[in-house]
């Protein structure tokens, strides 16, 4: 006459078992597609982008 209180299986979705929340799967992709601006947009020998040009190019528009 002992009640099995503990028994997880009755507690969990079966249908959503395994399943990533919609949440998360967004995130994930949308750091993907970040990473990969971030790449194309400031690695050095993809884009030229250095940070001495940078600078020379804020002091140059500065003293105008």
């Amino acid at each position: 006459m002992t009640e099995d209180l503990d028994n997880i299986e009755e507690l969990e979705a079966h249908e959503t078992a395994g399943t990533l929340p919609l949440g998360w799967v967004i995130l994930y992709i949308g750091l993907i597609v970040w990473g990969g601006y971030y790449i194309v947009k400031y690695l050095p020998a993809i884009s030229g982008w250095t940070q001495e040009g940078a600078y020379e190019q804020s002091v140059t528009a500065g003293g105008k």
